[in-house]
């Protein structure tokens, strides 16, 4: 199944991790500042108390 997060906020970024790390194929819309953040440095998180990057 294909996903698409419409959102690169908070919530969008969260739930786009979540259906990533559970095999889904999933897409983030982003744009602005935001986008360009994501090109450089890739989806930051923190899991079990390590920061983790994912690839956008």
């Amino acid at each position: 199944m294909r996903i698409l997060i419409y959102g690169a906020g908070v919530i969008g970024s969260l739930y786009a991790v979540l259906f990533a790390e559970t095999g889904y194929d999933t897409s983030i819309y982003a744009r602005g500042k935001r986008l360009e953040f994501l090109k450089k440095n890739g989806l930051l998180y923190k899991k079990n108390q390590n920061i983790r990057r994912a690839e956008v």
